[in-house]
Formats: C-alpha cells, sequence, structure tokens
C-alpha cells in the first residue's frame, strides 16, 4: 500500500544519480589515471598566448575541460614530464596514503571560471606562480593534483 500516493522506491535511483554526479571528478587514486593527469595538469613548454586569460580560455577548451561542464578549477603545470613523476619518488615526501609534496617548486597557471560560463563558451580568469605542489601517486606516477599550495 503506498501512503498518500508517494512511490518511494521510485525515488531511489534519483539518489543514487545524485550521489553519483556529486562525487568528485578526479579520486586520490580510484579511477583516476596518469593520463588523465597529464591531459589535465601537464603543460610543457608553456602554451603559447596572447596573456594568462587567453590562455586558460585556450587550453581549457584544447583539453576537453569545457564540453560538458565548465570545469571550475584546474591547474596546469609547465615542467618536464619527469620532474611531476619524480614527485611520487625521491622528488616528493611522503604526506600520507598516495599523497607527496614537491621538494622543489614549479610554475603553474590555475584557471578558474568565470561567473555565468556556459559549456562550449566557458571564460576563465588566470593566476600565475611558483608554488610547491601535493599529487597523489599510483604505480609511480602521479594520478591527482591537490590545490592544497595552489595560486
Amino acid at each position: 500500500m503506498a501512503l498518500g500516493g508517494h512511490h518511494p522506491t521510485l525515488l531511489l535511483p534519483l539518489v543514487f544519480l545524485a550521489t553519483g554526479l556529486a562525487q568528485p571528478s578526479e579520486g586520490l587514486s580510484e579511477g583516476a589515471t596518469y593520463q588523465q593527469f597529464v591531459t589535465r595538469h601537464f603543460d610543457s613548454p608553456k602554451t603559447s598566448a596572447a596573456n594568462d586569460r587567453l590562455y586558460c580560455n585556450l587550453l581549457m577548451q584544447r583539453r576537453g575541460l569545457t564540453r560538458v561542464f565548465c570545469k571550475r578549477r584546474n591547474t596546469f603545470i609547465h615542467a618536464p614530464a619527469g620532474k611531476l613523476q619524480a614527485i611520487c619518488a625521491r622528488g616528493g615526501t611522503h604526506v600520507s596514503l598516495n599523497l607527496y609534496d614537491s621538494l622543489e617548486s614549479f610554475n603553474v597557471t590555475t584557471c578558474r571560471a568565470l561567473p555565468r560560463s556556459r559549456p562550449r563558451h566557458c571564460r576563465y580568469r588566470a593566476a600565475t606562480g611558483n608554488t610547491k605542489i601535493r599529487v597523489a601517486c599510483v604505480q609511480g606516477l602521479p594520478v591527482h593534483l591537490e590545490p592544497t599550495y595552489l595560486p
């Protein structure tokens, strides 16, 4: 017998769907890969653009981070791949679980979506800096970038 005409079992799939959509796009390790890390965060040498704002608009689109939704925040690291990989070994300090802090600082550009940005028309502001980074590592390779020290 349904109470007041409501069917709670029909709501269950919606709850699971909403829960799944609320999950972060990158986990500390589960499902994240080195190739995804490279696509989302590696840009060395830094791609040329007239200014950092245009750089963000270009790279976020080029890397596919604006198709379904405007990724709110993303950081690109301007360092050789070998230096990033080394953080998971001799170039980093173990923090906890699979997190490592870099021993050296890296040049980075952090892109943040402007209000009212819409998919395929995302617009970004940029912040640049030189900072240490924290990554999650799986099988000796970075798979996730923590926003811990980023501009």
